[in-house]
């Protein structure tokens, strides 16, 4: 799905309210939130769901193609690769002047964090978690959270809740949300070992 120019261009509206009512009458709705300076190369390799929302600053780089599931959260200066520069090259360094495209697929109700790096040929299942800054090389599998550089996996969301909210249709709508609601927690992290 490509992105529309109208939708765009609302999205640059400042209030609130008023892009909400514009979307409404004009855009498409449920619609996908792309934030600002978001970058996205060869458009046309790019499938989007439904209701996804791509914070500011995040590069998708289409080449080897995207496909990215409805009701999934990108966070800031996510950067998302499909292709890589043939670095084996025997005849020019560092590399020469073919790619290898390798198709990305992310799936529904995902949530990727500020300052992900996704690199080619990456599977995400739905449901899966990617913490902040992480680096992921390898596929992730459903309802994984992973983190680091590399990623490896940390924890397990609930799949047995995960089906049922998900059966239910229970994502949450990126565009209605309205004020978030804050859980104060108060402690510090353990000592690193």
């Amino acid at each position: 799905m490509r992105i529309r120019v109208k939708d765009f261009l609302i999205n640059l509206i400042p209030i609130k309210k008023l892009r909400h009512s514009l979307k409404l009458k004009y855009g498409t709705y449920p619609y996908n939130i792309i934030g600002k300076n978001v970058y996205i190369g060869t458009s046309e390799n790019l499938k989007l769901g439904k209701n996804i929302f791509i914070g500011d600053n995040s590069r998708l780089c289409c080449e080897g193609g995207l496909e990215i599931g409805s009701h999934t959260q990108i966070g800031l200066d996510v950067l998302i690769l499909t292709s890589n520069h043939n670095y084996k090259s025997k005849e020019m360094l560092p590399y020469d002047e073919y790619d290898y495209k390798q198709k990305v697929v992310i799936g529904k109700n995902c949530w990727l964090g500020a300052r992900v790096t996704i690199c080619p040929g990456v599977k995400i299942e739905d449901g899966a978690v990617i913490g902040a800054g992480s680096v992921v090389t390898k596929s992730v599998p459903r309802c994984a959270v992973v983190a680091g550089n590399p990623a490896v996996i940390i924890g397990h969301r609930d799949i047995k809740l995960y089906d049922e909210l998900n059966e239910a249709g229970k994502s949450i709508d990126f565009q209605n949300v309205k004020d978030k609601k804050w859980i104060e927690i108060n402690c510090h992290k353990e000592f690193l070992s």
